[in-house]
């Protein structure tokens, strides 16, 4: 069978037991190279000199006004990172926040950070496992899922799970990683397959598959935007980071000191994530969804 690139290939333990790894290795290396939005940028295509920092806010304004998310709203953050979309949603719209993560480093540093922003009776942090979390049915008005569709090795299950903990009218808000389409060239799905390993991902799948499973799992107003246009910058910048650190011989040697040699062969890595969207193999999508009443 032909490898499209668009599928998990492994054991679903392998995968989370990466995860895990990966992040709790890497929490001070993301923060240092990506500040503590551990995500995307949203640039608009006429000003694209705006730091990084401002652009990954942005991105979190972005999905909200996307994805309608209301005032006071009882929200799970589902694969939360170090916390700041959380954050974000109790300051800035004083929703109640339940973050998941796999990583007890996450849990810990976003944890952290709620305290320092003044919201820690707002949020909490808990280690889950998104795909089977433990909450009653019908628990939240939004799931909130900004850059963890990606890590899922079965995306209709992962979507069913946040159709379950949904309250009717309650929304679905998904910001994540995409393929370009189903017609991958066999460099291209290599590109993709060194990608998933060096940054601990599932797959990804174009943007209209999820519309399209959203709609078969019986989600009402389904809408998907393109947005990897406003996100490409992201890498460009990531790239001009890692470069001179890759360069450096102290830097390496004690990265491969502290973390390993699977976390140097991840920073190296970012220029090849550039080269996925420059070749237009890796696209950034988003999507929201309602549970019909």
């Amino acid at each position: 069978m032909t490898d499209t690139g668009l599928t998990f290939d492994g054991r679903v333990e392998d995968l989370h037991r990466a995860v895990r790894d990966h992040y709790d290795k890497l929490i001070d290396l993301y923060e240092e190279m990506w500040g503590e939005h551990i995500h995307h940028g949203y640039w608009d295509l006429d000003d694209l000199g705006v730091s990084r920092h401002l652009a990954q806010r942005r991105t979190v304004r972005e999905l909200i006004a996307f994805g309608e998310v209301p005032e006071g709203a009882r929200v799970l953050d589902s694969g939360c990172g170090v916390g700041a979309s959380s954050i974000m949603l109790a300051r800035d719209l004083a929703c109640d926040v339940d973050g998941i993560t796999l990583s007890s480093e996450q849990v810990r540093r976003a944890t952290e950070k709620a305290e320092e922003a003044g919201v820690a009776d707002q949020t909490r942090f808990l280690l889950m496992d998104a795909m089977r979390s433990t909450y009653p049915d019908a628990s939240f008005d939004v799931v909130w899922s900004l850059e963890s569709c990606e890590l899922m090795p079965d995306k209709r299950a992962y979507l069913a799970e946040c159709l379950r903990l949904l309250r009717p009218g309650g929304r679905l808000v998904v910001a994540t990683w995409c393929g370009r389409d189903d017609r991958l060239a066999p460099s291209e799905v290599r590109l993709l397959r060194r990608l998933y390993r060096d940054f601990a991902v599932s797959h990804v799948l174009p943007l209209d598959h999820y519309g399209r499973l959203c709609e078969e799992l019986g989600y009402a107003d389904v809408a998907t935007a393109d947005w990897t246009e406003h996100a490409r910058t992201t890498w460009k910048l990531s790239a001009e980071i890692a470069r001179p650190l890759v360069r450096d011989p102290l830097f390496v040697w004690k990265l491969l000191r502290a973390k390993g040699t699977d976390v140097f062969r991840f920073v190296n890595s970012v220029p090849l994530m550039k080269q996925a969207y420059d070749r237009g193999v890796m696209r950034y999508g988003v999507f929201r969804a309602v549970k019909p009443a």
